[in-house]
């Protein structure tokens, strides 16, 4: 149980093994710290009041039981491998105040379908998506300035993709293994690979 009044779930709160099935986490939280629920391996459901505005690094990594995330609009930072061999993800809901998507955030969420990046988002990190191999369908907001390196690479069963006008760098690797991907569409606007 986390208590009411914290102001931050810190690194490491929970030593999971086997038992946690489900984290309400209190109003009184504004910050997911690093490492939170790492390896939460049995846990299938967590609630993120709208008071978080922070998710620290590796807060859910290899939390491979859990389902799906909603992610409030207070929320502006997702840390690098946040959700990490979360493998049986099959839905996030991304708020619309996240602007940063970090490194790695959700590699290798192997039964993550879809995704919608809101207008908010301005950078997806290196290897954001990276090994998502049931990813059909991505989309990207208008927003979203940069895509970093290895971004999308592996995910096997992205089809089309349209980049938005406002992009302005793709980096490098960003599709490589996509063998599914028929149709892309990349705008005037950016201006490197």
């Amino acid at each position: 149980t986390i208590t009411a009044g914290s102001k931050t779930v810190t690194s490491n709160i929970v030593i999971c093994e086997s038992t946690l099935e489900e984290v309400v986490i209190p109003d009184s939280v504004t910050s997911i710290g690093d490492d939170a629920f790492y390896y939460c391996k049995s846990l299938t459901n967590v609630t993120i009041p709208d008071s978080v505005t922070e998710i620290g690094r590796f807060a859910f990594s290899y939390c491979t039981s859990l389902t799906s995330v909603t992610i409030p609009d207070s929320v502006t930072d997702i840390g690098y491998y946040a959700f990490n061999g979360c493998t049986r993800l099959t839905s996030i809901t991304l708020g619309k105040g996240v602007t940063t998507i970090g490194s790695d955030a959700f590699k290798g969420c192997t039964n993550l379908t879809s995704v919608t990046i809101p207008d908010s988002v301005t950078d997806i990190g290196d290897d954001a998506f990276n090994g998502c191999t049931s990813l059909t369908s991505i989309t990207l907001g208008k927003g979203v300035t940069t895509i970093g390196s290895d971004a999308f690479n592996g995910c096997t069963s992205l089809t089309n993709i349209k980049i938005p006008e406002g992009i302005t760098r793709i980096d490098d690797f960003v599709f490589l293994g996509c063998t599914s991907l028929t149709s892309i569409t990349i705008p005037d606007s950016v201006t490197g690979f």
